[in-house]
């Protein structure tokens, strides 16, 4: 299989080793004398580009020597991500034309912006590094973000979220162009969790009051102290003289949420931070939070969260808790 590493400028130099060192791994396990995986390193230029922290990285070819590749992987921009995206859409014709020809085209962390600059995602379900979520819904409103998966593959284009996240998708890839048993030799020759689907135990939810609404943050910041309270969303609409239809549209309007949802939201985030650093028990925490039935509470976590809460307290708790 032909396969078409894109570097670009500020882009994360430990995803593109990764990308080679585990798909060479992947030809030196697979033993044959026709390797799965052709790579090939190439920029927009065919110049060295110039990573995260300066570093220099070399590449065979520029982007227009390539007539057609199998396969592009893009390492992702984490850090750099604002700074780089004004360069993006100068690969938006290449990778378009790629994608025609039956390429996939695979995009690491917020990699995921530059497949979406390119306009062919419209419809696309995809996903992204979580703290970037907000941003490629504003920017990009046609695709269809699911920013809690780790990954998501839609007609030929494969997104990934997180930095570690990226093991999982060249994994994917392996097992998909190699084999399932190469893919298994991999994991266990490096030490990688095949195991991981969701993103979501990694999410930090930061709460929307930039927004501009003073009114609505004064409900928000009543709800920072009060959340274990009983709350009955049109009783707060009256607490603070609001309609409660208004109070509704005006408060999603400002984060993003409806009141309920918020409130949900917010609960969930103080029981993790509870499970987190302290060993109260699950109904103390249930409790707390503002719940009354700790396996509905459970139930809801697990969805919400993609584990129970004795799996999330034993993968966050410091041992020495």
């Amino acid at each position: 299989m032909h396969v078409t590493l894109l570097l670009a400028d500020q882009c994360s130099a430990a995803s593109a080793t990764l990308a080679l060192e585990m798909l060479t791994a992947a030809n030196l396990l697979a033993g044959s004398e026709a390797p799965p995986f052709a790579i090939v390193t190439a920029s927009l230029d065919g110049k060295p580009v110039n990573t995260l922290r300066g570093q220099m990285l070399q590449v065979d070819q520029p982007l227009s020597a390539i007539a057609h590749t199998e396969l592009v992987l893009i390492p992702g921009f984490l850090f750099t991500l604002r700074d780089a995206l004004p360069a993006f859409p100068q690969y938006g014709p290449w990778l378009r034309r790629q994608h025609a020809q039956g390429a996939l085209i695979a995009s690491m962390c917020t990699a995921a912006f530059m497949l979406a600059e390119t306009g062919a995602m419209d419809g696309v379900r995809a996903t992204t590094h979580w703290a970037f979520a907000d941003l490629f819904r504003q920017r990009y409103p046609a695709i269809r973000l699911d920013e809690k998966h780790t990954l998501c593959e839609d007609n030929r284009f494969l997104t990934s979220g997180g930095a570690t996240a990226a093991m999982d998708l060249l994994l994917h890839v392996i097992r998909r162009y190699a084999s399932l048993e190469l893919a298994q030799q991999c994991s266990r020759m490096l030490l990688i969790d095949n195991s991981r689907s969701e993103q979501s135990v990694f999410v930090m939810w930061s709460m929307p009051k930039s927004h501009g609404d003073t009114e609505i943050l004064r409900v928000q910041n009543w709800l920072d102290e009060h959340y274990g309270q009983a709350i009955v969303i049109d009783e707060l609409a009256q607490r603070f003289g609001f309609g409660i239809r208004n109070f509704k549209r005006r408060f999603k309007d400002a984060t993003g949420y409806a009141p309920l949802a918020y409130l949900q939201t917010l609960r969930l985030e103080k029981a993790k931070h509870l499970l987190e650093t302290t060993r109260m028990s699950l109904d103390s925490i249930t409790f707390k939070v503002g719940y009354e039935d700790s396996n509905s509470f459970r139930r809801l976590f697990q969805q919400r969260v993609g584990l129970l809460p004795a799996s999330y307290r034993k993968k966050f708790q410091p041992r020495a808790a």
